[in-house]
């Protein structure tokens, strides 16, 4: 490509390079939601007692908002770009406690009879941790496709390195950046990938990158004129070659004078397990009333539909090797591993498929009421018994069978050092539309980065792909 034709292309496809657009307009959104949030305390409260409040009063508290939105900004949550989603939960769940308790404690003080409201706010709070975090997610959804919410980046890399950054955003729009051109080292190159112009460096591409006021820049395995990049881009992102040993609660550490980094594996913590653990009984108990509800419904369904038992225990490995049975809703006939048997020896086809997933994306061997269960997950309902007797937990490394080992190498001990999970990081990223190769990636993703803001965010993010029904089969 000419680098005419790549500007004329570049101004057509981006209407700024500035995140203007996503800050002022998540501003917006979040001064509106906890506008909803403060509403929903005091509605609580009213209707307990509508002599302590008066409900229609919580849109006097919105003069407070200015000063949610400047310890957001201080927070670093715009337009908060990257920022990981445990990270942005975890920033704006604190900041919304702190900014309502600070708020309730003032109301109190300045008169003992307002207590009603002091609690209205408090109980803003749990809503405005959930809500925010979903509707921020909604919004980058629902802009993922606006020029106005896309952000042009450089990514020099060496090689074929950008290849997965460039799949990763390209896929993922809602991200914001939006690669624009990449610049290799390698002399030999293709002149695209995956629609992306590629180039080599020279001044006349570099001039050309200034003149077009690109600000950010995703260095990958690229060691050269990291002087003149450092000065050129108002931001510059470093992707680490090594994946593994990457952790988003690195510190620096000082060695008598040398620069070192220590990160921390916290589900090896009795703390952090205790409290995982008291998690899982609280969602439990929280949800039995409906699961048992539900369940119900679906054991009627069960055997109008086929014969055999209710639920079916599938062998996994759990944590530390030991092997536990994973209980569901059956969803197959009486006779599936016959069938199975019969469909590795007559059909070529499937059979690779089988070997490369363990799984069918259109299995024979489902009745009419499983595919149904399966495609809504409620087949996995029963797995509550695993979480309620420690076998698993609601948030985890993905289950598996003992066959299936061999594809994790030298990972297998790593994932197993953990409990196994109902959702995970595998499973909001595709389900069954996940290779084996990026769910060992999202895996130890998890184990690295694991905190109870990560639990939150896949658990809500686990319902909006269940609403979905994204790559279940």
């Amino acid at each position: 490509m000419e680098l005419e034709e790549f500007k004329k292309s570049f101004k057509a496809r981006y209407k700024s390079t500035s995140s203007f657009f996503c800050g002022i307009t998540l501003m917006g959104l979040d001064a509106f939601i906890l506008l909803l949030c403060i509403g929903t305390g005091f509605f609580i409260v009213n209707a307990i007692n509508n002599s302590w409040i008066n409900f229609r009063s919580f849109v006097t508290y919105s003069r407070y908002l200015p000063l949610f939105l400047v310890v957001f900004y201080a927070a670093n949550l715009y337009p908060g770009i990257l920022l990981a989603p445990q990270e942005e939960i975890k920033r704006i769940s604190l900041c919304s406690f702190f900014g309502l308790m600070g708020i309730a404690i003032s109301i109190n003080v300045e008169a003992r009879d307002r207590w009603p409201i002091s609690i209205a706010l408090l109980l803003a709070w749990p809503f405005a941790s959930i809500m925010l975090p979903v509707m921020r997610e909604i919004f980058h959804m629902a802009f993922r496709n606006s020029k106005l919410n896309s952000v042009p980046v450089v990514v020099f890399s060496k090689g074929d390195a950008a290849n997965i950054i460039v799949d990763r955003l390209i896929t993922h729009k809602e991200y914001i950046y939006s690669p624009a051109l990449i610049i290799t080292s390698a002399q030999t190159h293709p002149e695209t990938y995956n629609n992306v112009p590629i180039f080599n460096f020279n001044d006349q591409i570099f001039n050309m990158i200034k003149e077009l006021n690109i600000k950010v820049a995703i260095i990958s395995d690229y060691s050269e004129h990291l002087p003149l990049l450092q000065t050129t881009f108002r931001y510059l992102i470093k992707v680490p070659k090594q994946q593994i040993v990457t952790n988003l609660s690195l510190h620096m550490r000082d060695l008598g004078g040398i620069l070192a980094f220590s990160s921390t594996n916290q589900l090896t913590k009795r703390r952090a397990l205790l409290l995982k653990r008291l998690m899982d009984i609280l969602l439990c108990l929280m949800a039995l009333p409906i699961v048992l509800l539900v369940s119900i419904f679906i054991i009627i369904a069960i055997k109008i539909d086929s014969p055999g038992p209710i639920f079916y225990g599938h062998k996994r490995v759990g944590k530390h090797h030991k092997e536990i049975k994973c209980w569901k809703f059956r969803s197959m006939g009486i006779d599936s591993d016959e069938k199975l048997k019969e469909i590795l020896a007559t059909d070529p086809v499937r059979a690779a498929e089988w070997e490369k997933d363990r799984k069918f994306t259109d299995d024979p061997r489902v009745t009419k009421v499983g595919k149904f269960l399966r495609k809504t997950s409620l087949d996995e309902l029963p797995q509550l018994w695993n979480i309620i007797a420690g076998d698993m937990s609601f948030v985890g490394p993905r289950p598996v069978t003992q066959p299936e080992l061999k594809k994790y190498g030298e990972y297998e001990d790593y994932v197993l050092s953990a409990q196994p999970g109902l959702s995970g990081m595998w499973q909001i990223s595709g389900r069954s539309d996940t290779g084996y190769e990026e769910r060992i990636t999202l895996d130890t993703y998890y184990i690295q980065n694991w905190s109870i803001w990560l639990d939150l965010w896949i658990i809500i993010k686990t319902i909006w792909v269940v609403l979905k029904g994204k790559g279940a089969y």
